[in-house]
């Protein structure tokens, strides 16, 4: 079931009673909101607080908008990656190409849709607290529910100071104790972010009250994350463990499993997303809005809008070799793999970028003619956030085909096994390391896209487009830096398109350089691409967006270089 989003735009305005978002955005008691008594004095009114901050995690601003800057999978900001472009055709969204070609600009609207949906996602936490414990002085027996409802408020305002701190690395961080909102950005956030996930698993329960929401063990795996962003690998290992240890988490038999809507809320999924469509909710508000411009254009299905296209040298990236690993695309002219090229795939690559010559889900074959712009960025489509032709579709309206009840996974166990390989790697267990990867390329195996079946064998007799192979790393691991690449190149595959991987790249530390040596390949076939700025230090933080530094009269700092 997906009820936890199921609310109205209304019931929204209605629910975040105590910050809004206007002027300074934190300060403004918003139109129609009901009175905080009324929402104090059941469950029901606490149990709307915290519907609404879950509502935020898509990218919610106020009452609409299309805040594409704010989607939860940061496709604006990985268009600063080297896994997909901008796409659509020339003239089309340029704001979204200077990201891609690093001219980032302060005055950058998208930054200010991220910037402002992650403040509203905390404002209506921040309320969810209040309204939560002004409920327990009325209600003294009501501990443990309060308890929880605080744990997982306090869990949804740490994801959002993360989704700040992932992004623009210093801004303010807001409690529910905080009067004066107009802050500096001056101090640390991981310390701050760790704090109230440390407080969280205290709070919440072993196990989820309802699909959607959070318990400890998603808390517990969030706080890995951001030690592991702190370079503390020790205590991100820690958590990790605590989370593989529970036994409550496998991978899927099939990757593609995590992105069909019957399969979604699997035993992989720790926190995802949830959406729906034709819920009673106008203009499919629940639905995933924010990433609806990565569907084909053209002819194809979708009449709109050929956005994010995978790069070549992403596709290029799931080669394989004799032995069915990895082959770095590093140093590797970059090239269009057509169906039917004798190049030797990982099978992964089917459900990651659409290909002309093979099945699109269950939209038949992909086609030249659903790309936009024939080529200008390339002649591939992306996959993983497309529903099926056969999933319910949102009613009336030319926008049907785009917003769907698929929901967006912001944590697998996939991704906490590769996390942990992480940290294994650099505490020197390297064989521990290749257990996870390995674990994980045995599951690409398992499946392709076919033609009657979105799962079929690999080797499957009706698949004529392409060859494919993946192996597990079959001999023990001995040098640090060959496992510590294996591992990272394991999350591109595994993970290309889920909005990790700019994150990743900057956190590694090799961002420059990396992207510096990708640009010179790909800018051959993406000629788009060969205008675009040096890569340097100052890019490891996008600007902070200049219309809150007016606002704050002084009291924000901007990043260095902008």
């Amino acid at each position: 079931m997906k009820t936890i989003i199921k609310i109205s735009i209304l019931a929204i305005l209605l629910t975040v009673g105590f910050y809004s978002c206007k002027d300074s955005f934190l300060d403004t008691p918003p139109q129609a909101a009901l009175s905080n008594t009324l929402l104090e004095s059941s469950k029901a009114g606490v149990d709307a607080t915290l519907i609404a901050a879950y509502k935020s995690l898509g990218g919610w601003i106020g009452a609409g908008g299309n805040a594409w800057g704010a989607a939860p999978s940061n496709w604006v900001y990985n268009l600063a990656a080297d896994d997909f472009h901008k796409g659509s055709e020339s003239g089309d969204g340029d704001g979204w190409l200077a990201v891609e070609l690093f001219q980032w600009n302060p005055a950058e609207g998208s930054f200010d849709n991220k910037w402002r949906s992650c403040y509203e996602g905390i404002a209506r936490a921040n309320s969810a607290i209040v309204t939560a414990k002004a409920f327990l002085k009325a209600n003294g027996s009501e501990t443990a529910y309060v308890s929880a409802v605080e744990g997982e408020a306090t869990f949804l305002r740490a994801w959002e100071h993360f989704e700040l701190y992932k992004v623009f690395k210093k801004a303010p961080y807001i409690t529910e104790t905080d009067t004066d909102f107009n802050k500096p950005n001056d101090k640390e956030m991981i310390p701050l972010i760790i704090a109230d996930l440390e407080k969280a698993i205290t709070l919440l329960p072993a196990s989820k009250t309802s699909v959607g929401r959070v318990d400890k063990n998603v808390a517990t795996a969030y706080l890995g994350k951001v030690k592991l962003y702190n370079k503390d690998y020790a205590g991100a290992l820690a958590a990790f463990n605590t989370v593989i240890a529970s036994g409550k988490y496998k991978l899927s038999d099939c990757i593609y499993d995590n992105f069909n809507l019957a399969t979604e809320n699997n035993a992989e999924n720790l926190f995802s997303i949830q959406s729906s469509v034709n819920d009673g909710d106008a203009g499919g508000a629940n639905a995933n809005n924010h990433d609806r411009l990565g569907l084909p254009h053209g002819d194809s299905f979708s009449s709109c809008c050929g956005f994010k296209q995978p790069t070549n040298d992403l596709v290029m990236a799931f080669k394989v070799d004799a032995a069915g690993l990895p082959i770095s695309t590093v140093g590797v002219p970059v090239k269009r793999i057509p169906a039917g090229a004798a190049d030797v795939m990982d099978p992964r690559v089917e459900y990651t970028a659409g290909r002309t010559g093979v099945p699109f889900l269950d939209w038949g074959l992909h086609k030249d003619s659903w790309i936009r712009g024939q080529g200008y960025q390339g002649w591939y489509s992306p996959k993983k956030t497309v529903q099926l032709k056969a999933n319910p579709i949102l009613a009336g309206g030319w926008t049907g085909t785009q917003l769907s009840a698929l929901n967006f996974p912001l944590l697998r166990y996939s991704d906490v096994l590769l996390m942990a390989a992480e940290c294994e790697v650099e505490a020197g267990s390297l064989e521990k390391a290749r257990e996870y990867v390995n674990l994980i390329r045995k599951r690409a195996g398992n499946c392709t896209q076919g033609v009657a079946s979105l799962k079929v064998p690999i080797d499957a007799s009706e698949i004529t487009w392409g060859k494919y192979a993946v192996s597990t790393y079959g001999s023990a691991w001995t040098d640090k830096a060959v496992a510590r690449q294996a591992v990272r190149t394991e999350r591109r595959l595994e993970l290309a398109l889920e909005g990790h991987r700019v994150f990743d790249l900057q956190r590694w530390g090799n961002y420059e350089a990396h992207m510096t040596e990708y640009l010179g390949r790909e800018s051959k076939l993406v000629t788009a691409l060969s205008v675009a700025q040096p890569v340097t230090a100052k890019h490891y933080a996008w600007p902070i967006p200049s219309t809150e530094i007016a606002k704050s009269a002084g009291k924000l700092k901007q990043n260095a270089g902008y």
